[in-house]
């Protein structure tokens, strides 16, 4: 027993994965006239670390339907579902990302077992020390820069990810208006490594944007 989930025939657990230094979270408004399958298996060649499909607006059979042609197309590239941990359980997907306000990380564990990725958004130092209380993997913090895709929302700036990545010893994921311009600074902060929607879905060529982004990394994603 492990987590409240029993493992079969008495074998462990394989080792959850490492946590990917870049991550690719979907938005289909930002695809332009390209499918976002396509543009995701681009991205996957290219060597995006993650991608996590957040298309809130779809109900659970398009959603699952979205993650299983995901799962296809990007091979051993890890697939996380945004908020809904039973699509994840459904996709056979490699994880689910937890909203701020969504399920306990330790449901979602009991959900999806020992061995997935589980991370949750945070805005803060103490939302990020909650989520490593309740055994998260990594955390996703924003908003860093400003986006669009938060048009109300203060950016947080450089200083928030020093002081997350000080106070927790998990992986703290960066988001918000970050490219490549500014993704080395992100991580000279502290950031584990970045989250971006625009900065690859967005590009002319994701690929080209996917290496950028990895080049300003600076190591492997």
């Amino acid at each position: 027993m492990s987590d409240g989930i029993h493992v079969l025939r008495g074998d462990a657990a394989p080792p959850r994965p490492p946590v990917p230094r870049l991550h690719l979270v979907t938005d289909r408004r930002l695809r332009g006239d390209r499918s976002l399958v396509a543009v995701v298996a681009e991205a996957a060649r290219a060597g995006v670390g993650a991608v996590q499909l957040r298309e809130k607006d779809l109900p659970g059979g398009a959603l699952l339907a979205e993650a299983e042609v995901l799962r296809r197309v990007l091979g051993a590239t890890p697939l996380l579902v945004n908020d809904r941990a039973d699509v994840a359980l459904a996709a056979g997907a490699a994880g689910v990302h937890l909203p701020a306000a969504g399920l306990p990380v330790g449901v979602a564990r009991r959900l999806l077992g020992p061995w997935a990725l589980i991370g949750r958004s945070v805005h803060g130092v103490e939302e990020a020390r909650r989520a490593a209380d309740e055994g998260a993997d990594y955390v996703i913090l924003g908003t860093i820069f400003a986006t669009g895709s938060k048009p109300g929302r203060a950016p947080a700036g450089l200083a928030l990810v020093a002081a997350t990545a000080r106070a927790v010893a998990l992986p703290v994921i960066a988001i918000g208006g970050i490219n490549q311009e500014n993704a080395a600074a992100t991580v000279a902060a502290g950031a584990h490594g970045i989250a971006v929607m625009s900065a690859i879905l967005s590009a002319p060529s994701p690929a080209a944007a996917t290496a950028a982004l990895r080049a300003a990394l600076g190591s492997e994603c």
